[in-house]
């Protein structure tokens, strides 16, 4: 993000929020859940709106994962609106594979796709167009697409009664400096109390929540049996999310030859279970 460009947390699920794209141009995304994916709707205003009926889940375009953890301040949040449980679902989302895994024919097609319940399967090229395309953006970046693509937005002069309250009359932001995200590699779980890796991530969620310290934020791992977990640490809280999960991995008898604990983005620094 350039200048550091100040942030505020990642608005509720449902929250529809105004983006400047150009001096007289408008762009919206609503937020998905506080995960940090949009839907980016298919139309601009040459001024800011707040007319719900322009809202509806039936015009949103593209979805995306967006980089910093929270929006810019100069996004202002319109309106909320109602989603339905399967609005609230990630959408099915496509990957291209590596290319050696299509040369060598180790995948039936080209493009993994996704759903939210992580079923996994392959379509051709031309299938892809049911599917949303997995990106992440940054706020330059969500700006760049917009520019490149403004043929494929309808663009809405908006009438006197569907326009926004102009920014100095909107409550004071707080901004807020995101905290880290820690990267937690786990081996070796057979020996465990837990071996099962949802169960551990969610008892270092619970810790979290109870400290409201943070959250786990992804679940993954490796064909060569390496686990990950992710998590997000509210602002001001890395020190205390940092002791929440030492505290329960500990309890569930982790190895600490074998437990590494990164900061995301900072490499050389194994925290380990000290």
């Amino acid at each position: 993000m350039s200048m550091s460009a100040k942030l505020r947390k990642i608005p509720k699920s449902g929250t529809v929020t105004s983006v400047p794209i150009d001096k007289d141009l408008w762009a919206y995304i609503a937020s998905r859940n506080t995960d940090g994916t949009y839907w980016l709707y298919d139309f601009l205003t040459t001024e800011r709106v707040c007319d719900r009926s322009l809202f509806s889940p039936a015009r949103w375009k593209k979805f995306f994962d967006f980089k910093p953890n929270g929006v810019p301040v100069s996004y202002i949040d319109e309106l909320k609106i109602e989603l339905t449980p399967d609005e609230k679902k990630m959408p099915p989302i496509w990957k291209k594979c590596v290319d050696w895994k299509i040369e060598r024919k180790e995948v039936p097609a080209p493009y993994r796709v996704t759903t939210h319940d992580y079923v996994e399967f392959y379509v051709e090229e031309d299938q892809i167009r049911k599917y949303q395309e997995y990106v992440v953006l940054t706020p330059k970046e969500l700006v760049d697409y917009v520019k490149a693509n403004l043929d494929q937005f309808e663009m809405i002069t908006p009438r006197e009664d569907q326009l926004a309250s102009p920014v100095e009359t909107l409550p004071e932001v707080a901004v807020f400096t995101p905290g880290c995200i820690y990267e937690i590699w786990l081996s070796g779980l057979e020996a465990m109390e837990m071996t099962d890796l949802e169960e551990i991530s969610e008892e270092i969620d619970d810790e979290l929540e109870e400290h409201e310290a943070g959250e786990v934020i992804g679940v993954g791992g490796t064909d060569e049996g390496h686990h990950n977990i992710a998590v997000q640490c509210e602002p001001g809280m890395n020190t205390k999310a940092l002791g929440c999960i030492r505290r329960v991995l500990k309890r569930l008898k982790a190895n600490p030859e074998t437990t590494d604990i990164w900061v995301q983005g900072e490499s050389g620094r194994n925290l380990g279970l000290k």
